[in-house]
């Protein structure tokens, strides 16, 4: 079943990016597309995603000579070379725990992580060579704001599949068209301090991992106006069977975001 998304061609939510994971040659070109998932720009060159994605690198120290990542925030198609820009950096949330890669921390796989674990921040960060022209970066929601706001839409976006994988089958990444998406989705229930639970079926699928979701304060602007205020973790397999979300509201989190992103430079 096609998940019920529509590609965000008038570009409202600009600041948010896939970032993609090529096995490339001695000289460094691409050569086959190893993983996708998405992320939003939060710096001039910093990007926040999924915590299952970046845990790997942590785990083997660096990415291996044979591996590179890019973000491309193109709307249509970031399989485009031309938009690419390349990844220099990656860190993760410190209560994630080791993930060798393939990455076996993803929550949709239970096997180092589960659905909603106490404790677990699925958060990440990547850092970009280059800031991306004309892009602006998402803004955090205040602190405790998913709190006030169960039973409120939110925006979720994302360049995901449309179609579910078959159980235990990896991405199949031939198939993934490169296009940005948004749903609407409501808040159901703030679990604890990192989760939080929103409307099922969530049609976020593969590669929607680390996208944004945001508060819809005045849903009828731009997208740029609206606040950051979560990020997708869990859809399940199926695009339909969960929607358990990170938050990007807390004290704690966006506090070792800044502190990461300051240890940087």
């Amino acid at each position: 079943m096609l998940a019920q998304a529509s590609t965000d061609s008038e570009n409202r939510y600009s600041n948010v990016g896939a970032i993609m994971v090529w096995r490339v040659d001695d000289v460094g070109r691409p050569l086959q597309l190893l993983a996708f998932v998405s992320g939003t720009l939060i710096r001039d060159r910093v990007m926040v995603t999924a915590g299952h994605f970046t845990a790997p690198v942590k785990a083997l120290g660096a990415m291996p000579p044979s591996v590179r990542a890019f973000a491309s925030f193109s709307p249509t198609d970031v399989r485009d070379p031309r938009t690419w820009i390349p990844v220099v950096r990656m860190a993760t949330h410190p209560s994630m725990p080791p993930c060798p890669p393939p990455p076996q921390c993803d929550p949709t796989d239970d096997i180092l992580v589960t659905p909603l674990e106490p404790g677990i921040a699925d958060v990440g960060l990547v850092f970009l060579e280059h800031a991306p022209k004309g892009i602006q970066p998402a803004r955090f929601a205040d602190h405790g704001a998913l709190e006030r706001a169960e039973g409120t839409l939110t925006t979720i976006v994302g360049y995901g599949t449309t179609v579910p994988r078959k159980r235990d089958a990896p991405p199949d990444t031939t198939i993934w068209d490169g296009k940005r998406r948004i749903r609407t989705s409501m808040l159901r229930r703030v679990v604890d301090e990192t989760w939080a639970l929103w409307s099922i079926p969530s049609y976020v699928c593969s590669g929607d991992s680390g996208g944004g979701i945001f508060l819809n304060d005045q849903p009828d602007k731009n997208g740029s106006d609206d606040k950051l205020v979560a990020n997708v973790s869990d859809g399940g397999r199926d695009c339909r069977r969960q929607n358990n979300n990170n938050r990007l509201d807390t004290l704690s989190i966006q506090r070792w975001i800044n502190d990461t992103i300051s240890n940087e430079r």
